[in-house]
């Protein structure tokens, strides 16, 4: 009969391959070395939910799980933080932040769970303005998403976007720019421009700028494979 592995199982799977009779690739790695792993495993786990695939939602989540479980393992090597940490930092955040469940505090609906949420984060990060709590989103996320995030962050404080129709003749006004101009700093620094115009437009359409790249992306791949046969 087949094993069923347990978390703690699945702890000292990764302690032993990280031990001095371990795995040799295993054993080399650091939390740097490995970082973009997570980006990976979590994009992976996005496309097993898109296509509603339990198998391989199940899958992909063992593979993200084992990226915060070996970081964890790294960290209690070198004593600076164990997977005991993680699990009490996460636990003591979902109470914290969830007083209406935890605590005496009354909700009407997912609307104010949210406004509550997002205060009480603001608070423990000591973010004051709208624009330190924009700082506070990861310059690491995708750039579509993390324009669309700020972005709505700006929205929700007031801030007025362009309608489409201006942000369109905004785009091609600084496209016109482009095509005249061969210095790379200022292609950046429109094209930098025309990308989160783009993505306010997307927001107006209640489209997700992301996936729709991503979508695109997959069209043009199937278009270069029909260029490439014929």
């Amino acid at each position: 009969m087949e094993k069923n592995y347990t978390f703690n199982d699945l702890l000292e799977i990764v302690e032993k391959l990280r031990g001095e009779n371990g795995c040799p690739w295993d054993r080399e790695q650091t939390h740097d070395s490995i970082k973009h792993n997570i980006i990976e495993e979590g994009y992976e786990l996005i496309e097993a939910l898109v296509e509603n695939d339990f198998p391989k939602m199940a899958d992909e989540s063992g593979d993200l799980l084992l990226q915060v479980i070996f970081h964890a393992q790294i960290g209690k090597e070198h004593e600076e933080y164990t997977i005991d940490d993680v699990i009490n930092a996460v636990s003591r955040k979902l109470v914290h932040r969830h007083p209406h469940v935890f605590g005496d505090v009354s909700v009407k609906n997912s609307e104010e769970v949210l406004a509550n949420w997002n205060q009480i984060k603001r608070d423990d990060r000591g973010q004051k303005t709208v624009a330190d709590d924009m700082r506070g989103v990861s310059a690491f996320l995708p750039a579509l998403m993390r324009a669309e995030k700020i972005q709505s962050k700006a929205g929700k404080n007031g801030y007025v976007f362009n309608e489409p129709a201006v942000s369109a003749e905004s785009v091609y006004n600084m496209i016109s720019i482009l095509a005249d101009n061969n210095d790379k700093e200022v292609a950046e620094k429109y094209i930098g421009k025309i990308l989160f115009e783009l993505v306010s437009v997307a927001k107006k359409l209640d489209v997700d700028a992301e996936t729709a790249l991503s979508r695109h992306t997959e069209l043009f791949i199937n278009e270069f494979a029909k260029h490439e046969n014929d």
